[in-house]
């Protein structure tokens, strides 16, 4: 195989040679390419270049190896991995929560207000066919974007893409998730049917542990139904249901924000494919309407959405505090990871530099990842870095100061720098690389890998294979290292690992051909699963000639191919043959290395068929699992609670014939025997305050009596009548006041008077 002029070649023996010096063509400095770069010879070049690659952790090589073992049925289900969903979870997320907003804003502008009226508004949905089809899509879409965001944090985990510049989309999508889910949660209250009433006693309890507000809700919430205004409270909780919604729009942007070119939204197909299969669950499952909520029941067994109301069946259980104490503690991590997780560099210890340089121009793996840097004097000003980098970490300004020929020079914001590589990739030129490593050391250990392929195989073929940091911990891992010695089919295979396949410059590869080596491999990430967003995308495109840097024409159809495959699918992207295709000039079959490189060969309709079909699976699965009847264990008790939303009331002149005064002891009593006592100053209950109070009780018939008395025996009666109460029944003891036309009637508003007052009525004649 020929080589370009004065270009180091491997010939049949085991030796670098370099062809005779001849009279080199000369070159401006800034004018140096891959194609003209010589070896430096460095003894550290290897672990410079590993000095580039992440370190991953095995608690993310072992996230991620599950998330290949479910990934690699469904790439084989499907036909192409070009179709898998779970490598578009950011963008079909962004898809549902689009199709939430729309389906939202139609279902609620002809909903009413109101207990009753908000009840019977969803009621009147499902009488409608395009209603409840819009009601059954806007919750199956709900429930699809959770788990959808849930699964693209786990692949955001396992790829460790939270450090550095990265820490805000992290800390974002957390807070983005649980925004979510609130939202949610509000959305089946506004429902106000059984769901909705255990979502009320949830919310209850949480404002008794952790506010002094619960008295005052429960008791706004009785007043404004007695006043037939409970569409304020409705309204109310509407507004919090489309605030949060903005809130999670804003949320997003700020997810992207730091993003260059963020995608909004999923390939076409995959668009058209969840509308239509949503909307065909729409129709075909449609949403049932549960009893309404009855305040004086405790439902037994409700049909819950187990995505956003997982927690009512912990509620008033000694698991509760495990479930929310687990939850905190889950969050607080996430968010804490991105400074508590550290990236670590794969170089080798400082001892290893050998060549002059400080230990600190070695990378280590205890140092951080290094940042891009440009070689002033090499750059062209030819923006393509700047371009091509995801993360906008370059900037192309005027240059000062010098006369040079170009104009512009490519500046760093190294803030911003995720050490990809990608921008290294892209500069013909070899002004850009990261840390203190020059760029010739890519070229070294090619080279070095080079001489090792061909040392084990003196008389055979040679491959080189480069490959991304994300394969070499899992699919590759087991070739790496010294003691590595890979043969595949005859051929001596050499591996090289870069921080991504989008680092490696398309022309090094066909200088790789000059140099001695009878192929060159790329091995990357799927479409749409690259740990740096593009990487994969750019060198796909730089290799078939589709942009800049392009690979040169002469090296068009030599044997340089690409694979994109999942990082556990490595050893069968060793075996994978080039694409054959028929030449019309020697009438027979032949390798096509160009058409090989192609991330995205030309599906089947079958493909497309598969793919939805499996969509229309998960979410089946989706809708008998957020449609589950589950016992709720608090509800298996009796209660009495207790409200008065004013304590003043009861001490109306016209009510009692004399004021309380001294400790006030207010008692609820079942046939005579007090279930709950709680005591006062009675000018504290003369301070127009709420009370709400819950006690447990044993099922039974009683006469039942809510008093107040003081430490002499005056004794004001605000409720007694007899009750028969079974398993999951509630007392409600609701105490208002005296009504405006009361006038000194003997009983007004279930108030009544001890056996000392004038108008006291005995029990048996009430």
């Amino acid at each position: 195989m020929s080589a370009n002029e004065g270009e180091p070649v491997l010939d049949e023996g085991t030796e670098l040679k370099t062809p005779p010096p001849t009279t080199p063509t000369k070159k401006r400095h800034h004018e140096i390419t891959w194609n003209d770069i010589e070896s430096a010879n460095s003894p550290t070049a290897e672990a410079e270049i590993r000095g580039w690659e992440l370190e991953a952790r095995p608690w993310a090589v072992f996230l991620e190896r599950i998330a290949l073992a479910i990934e690699r049925p469904a790439n084989k289900i499907i036909g192409s991995n070009q179709l898998n969903p779970l490598y578009h979870t950011g963008t079909i997320a962004t898809f549902l929560l689009f199709i939430v907003g729309v389906t939202g804003t139609l279902i609620f502008v002809f909903f009413h207000y109101g207990y009753e009226e908000s009840y019977q508004s969803v009621v009147g949905y499902d009488r409608q066919f395009i209603a409840r089809t819009m009601r059954a899509v806007h919750r199956f879409a709900s429930d699809a974007l959770v788990i959808t965001t849930l699964l693209h944090a786990y692949r955001t985990l396992f790829m460790e893409r939270f450090r550095g510049p990265r820490w805000l989309a992290w800390v974002t999508g957390v807070v983005l998730t649980a925004v979510i889910w609130l939202a949610g949660v509000t959305g089946y209250w506004l429902v106000w049917d059984v769901r909705a009433q255990w979502i009320t006693e949830w919310f209850v309890r949480l404002l008794e542990q952790f506010t002094p507000w619960s008295a005052a809700f429960v008791a706004k919430m009785a007043t404004l139904g007695l006043e037939g205004n409970s569409w304020k409270l409705f309204l109310f909780i509407l507004g919090g249901h489309i605030l949060l919604f903005l809130i999670t729009a804003g949320f997003f942007y700020l997810h992207i924000v730091r993003l260059k070119r963020p995608r909004w939204y999923p390939p076409v197909p995959w668009m058209i494919g969840l509308t239509v299969v949503l909307l065909l669950a729409g129709v075909i499952f449609p949403l049932r309407h549960l009893a309404p909520a009855d305040l004086s029941q405790l439902p037994q067994t409700v049909n819950l959405d187990l995505i956003y109301l997982f927690f009512i069946p912990f509620i008033e259980q000694p698991a509760a505090v495990w479930l929310w104490g687990g939850l905190f503690v889950v969050t607080a991590v996430s968010l804490a990871i991105p400074w508590v997780s550290r990236a670590r560099s794969k170089g080798v210890p400082p001892a290893a530099a050998s060549n002059g340089k400080s230990q600190d121009d070695v990378y280590t793996g205890s140092c951080p990842l290094p940042r891009v840097q440009i070689i002033d004097d090499l750059c062209t000003g030819c923006s393509m870095c700047a371009v091509d980098c995801p993360y906008d970490a370059l900037e192309m300004v005027e240059r000062e100061g010098d006369h040079s020929q170009h104009k512009l020079i490519a500046v760093a914001h190294i803030d911003k720098c995720v050490s990809c590589g990608i921008c290294v990739g892209s500069c013909e030129y070899v002004a850009v690389t990261l840390g203190h490593t020059p760029p010739v050391s890519l070229w070294d250990v090619t080279l070095a890998h080079l001489q090792k392929a061909r040392n084990r195989a003196p008389q055979g073929k040679v491959r080189l294979v480069y490959t991304c940091d994300r394969h070499a911990a899992i699919g590759a891992k087991q070739y790496m290292g010294n003691n590595a010695a890979l043969m595949v089919d005859d051929t001596a295979v050499e591996i090289i690992s870069v921080p991504c396949v989008g680092t490696v410059p398309p022309n090094m590869t066909g200088r790789a051909l000059q140099a001695g080596a009878d192929e060159v491999q790329i091995i990357g990430c799927p479409p749409a699963d690259c740990r740096n967003r593009e990487g994969n995308y750019w060198e796909e495109r730089r290799l078939t000639r589709r942009r800049v840097p392009r690979l040169k024409k002469s090296y068009a159809n030599d044997p340089i191919t690409a694979v994109w495959v999942a990082p556990n699918e490595f050893e069968k992207a060793l075996h994978t043959q080039p694409v054959r295709t028929f030449n019309e000039e020697t009438g027979r079959e032949e390798p096509n290395y160009l058409a090989s490189r192609r991330m995205f060969p030309p599906l089947k309709w079958q493909n497309y068929v598969i793919a939805f079909a499996l969509l229309a699976v998960i979410l089946l699965i989706q809708i008998f699992l957020t449609d589950i009847p589950v016992p709720i264990p608090a509800a298996d008790r009796t209660v009495a609670r207790i409200l008065i939303p004013n304590t003043a009331a009861p001490f109306h002149p016209e009510l009692a014939y004399s004021l309380l005064q001294g400790e006030v002891e207010m008692r609820l009593e079942l046939d005579g025997e007090a279930v709950f006592s709680q005591t006062f100053p009675a000018e504290e209950l003369q301070q127009s305050k709420p009370f709400y109070a819950e006690k447990e009780i044993s099922p039974g018939s009683y006469h039942a009596v809510l008093a107040l008395q003081d430490e002499d025996g005056d004794r004001i009666v605000l409720y007694g009548e007899n009750v028969t109460l079974g398993t999951g029944d509630v007392l409600r003891i609701n105490y208002f006041g005296p009504a405006p036309s009361c006038d000194g009637a003997i009983r007004c508003n279930n108030i009544y008077y001890d056996d000392r007052h004038p108008d006291y009525i005995p029990a048996n004649e009430r």
